[in-house]
């Protein structure tokens, strides 16, 4: 993901997801992600953008059962909006000004100790809802977005044989996961297709 940091310092917007079954290591990776991150961050923009006008925000939300909750402000219920250019706004989102990677990261931490976790049968604290951190550069004067990154953290998938001892929420929580990362693939597809309509 470090050739991102540089891209999104020069205007760019990207996104760096963690997939994959429950128990194999997203969270943990995403972890040491957002700490790289945090601290590359900082440092290419002392390096290469000294002189502008460059404030850096964060942003952390959940998605857990067709709710959006944000995880920097008392999990406020969040609204998801599209508007006439089908641009995707998180409707009340708090963005909290940070000016170093210490501060970043204490941030970050606190949004991943309020994330909706529960015990399952390959994990203890098992991440039952997406997470999305976001890193976002806006112009100091006009607070126009210049440049973004956003690290997701999926849900894990999980087979139908590991939910058998579940409880009717655990196993209706892990038929919400798998569909909507069903429904995430189906959109990537749509997008790398380059096709007429997408989900």
């Amino acid at each position: 993901a470090r050739p991102l940091i540089p891209f999104v310092l020069d205007g760019g917007n990207a996104t760096v997801f963690a997939y994959g079954q429950t128990g194999s290591g997203k969270t943990y990776t995403m972890t040491g992600m957002q700490e790289m991150t945090a601290r590359d961050v900082f440092r290419t923009l002392e390096d290469e953008h000294p002189h502008e006008d460059l404030g850096v925000k964060v942003s952390f939300f959940e998605i857990y059962g067709g709710r959006c909750q944000d995880l920097l402000n008392h999990r406020h219920r969040l609204v998801v909006r599209e508007d006439g250019k089908g641009e995707v706004h998180i409707a009340g989102l708090q963005e909290c000004c940070v000016t170093s990677g210490a501060q970043l990261l204490s941030l970050v931490a606190k949004g991943n100790q309020l994330r909706t976790t529960q015990a399952t049968e390959t994990n203890d604290t098992s991440s039952r809802s997406h997470a999305i951190c976001q890193i976002v550069l806006r112009r100091a004067g006009s607070g126009k977005l210049h440049g973004k990154l956003s690290l997701v953290d999926l849900a894990g998938s999980e087979r139908g044989q590991d939910t058998k001892s579940h409880n009717r929420q655990l196993r209706t929580e892990s038929a919400e996961i798998n569909k909507s990362l069903l429904a995430l693939k189906e959109c990537i597809r749509g997008i790398a297709s380059n096709s007429s309509h997408v989900p």
